[in-house]
């Protein structure tokens, strides 16, 4: 009876001493598991190790150059920018594209597009159609402004571009026979916008004006305006800088 009881109470230890051996080794083999995947979890991004960061659909890295050649940093990942429909490439304080796309400023930030060289869509940038240098957006479509002309064998004239504030916009060059009809010939050609006018002395420049504006809420403050007369710059700047309560005075030059 007792070495039968014996027999049973020395197999019911051995059985306990087994089980924690083999608790023990599962985990000192777990923690092995989890030590050897200490590497892999670098990134914090899936399939990206330690060690490459900054490459493409990975972690940013921290220094300047955060991303390789031909990618961008966006939400903390390095993704391709530059092509059209990408993000816009960044270096420094300048941003581009790849060959002749166009970076324009969108509802997502600046993005790539085919679109703003002669010949190609406007570009939609900020709610406005632009198109690059020598071209001018006429029904969506950018045309060369050297083609936009009432008579190819007349006078070369530059006409200005103001909004309906006066606020001068741009100039732009066309031949016309004379003056005036150079300036039907811009009013014609669908380069002028719903409130867009020409100003009516063909060959004038655009001046930045310097002017000091008061008003009731405000105080005095210093600002500048662009215009083609002095007319048009008093015009533009009560109305684009005096606000909703509008300036008790308008003097031309800075504030003193």
């Amino acid at each position: 009876m007792s070495a039968a009881g014996t027999d049973s109470t020395f197999g019911t230890r051995t059985f306990i001493v087994n089980l924690k051996t083999s608790l023990r080794g599962l985990l000192m083999l777990c923690m092995a598991v989890m030590a050897g995947c200490g590497s892999c979890q670098g990134s914090g991004i899936p399939d990206c190790p330690s060690g490459m960061e900054g490459t493409n659909g990975c972690e940013c890295r921290t220094g300047s150059a955060s991303c390789d050649a031909g990618l961008q940093c966006r939400s903390g990942t390095c993704v391709p920018c530059g092509a059209e429909g990408s993000g816009c490439c960044v270096t420094g304080a300048t941003t581009s594209c790849s060959g002749t796309l166009v970076c324009v400023m969108e509802a997502d930030g600046e993005i790539c597009r085919n679109c703003g060289d002669v010949g190609e869509a406007c570009c939609n940038s900020s709610g406005s159609q632009v198109c690059n240098a020598g071209g001018t957006c006429v029904g969506g479509t950018c045309q060369s402004v050297a083609e936009l002309t009432c008579d190819p064998n007349g006078t070369t004239f530059s006409v200005g571009i103001q909004d309906k504030n006066l606020c001068a916009l741009r100039v732009v060059e066309l031949r016309a026979a004379n003056a005036a009809n150079a300036l039907m010939c811009a009013t014609g050609s669908g380069m002028l916008g719903a409130d867009d006018s020409v100003f009516e002395t063909p060959n004038s420049p655009i001046i930045d004006y310097e002017l000091c504006v008061t008003t009731a809420g405000g105080g005095r403050q210093t600002t500048s305006v662009r215009a083609f007369d002095d007319f048009g710059a008093m015009r533009c700047a009560t109305w684009t800088r005096c606000g909703d309560t509008g300036c008790t005075l308008i003097t031309w030059g800075a504030c003193r």
